[in-house]
């Protein structure tokens, strides 16, 4: 029998649909705090943390979400 609201048959409903239930994500986003959910493009640090590929905007956040110091150079 197929919802009486989007016309999907087999339990999978449209995501506008008001009998539709989104996925769980496994695993939070530690930058966004967002769920990151199955075919999203994650990293995950030594610490056990999770963060969305595009939540890691340039080369100094990546340094940072791993738990690089970035540090100066002193002159001699």
């Amino acid at each position: 029998m197929s919802c009486e609201y989007c016309l999907k048959i087999g339990g999978k409903h449209d995501s506008r649909c008001p009998n539709y239930i989104p996925p769980k994500a496994s695993h939070c986003c530690s930058i966004c705090n967002e769920g990151i959910y199955g075919g999203e493009e994650y990293i995950e640090n030594d610490d056990g943390e999770y963060a969305h590929w595009d939540c890691v905007d340039y080369g100094r956040d990546l340094a940072k979400f791993l738990g690089y110091e970035i540090k100066t150079m002193e002159e001699e």
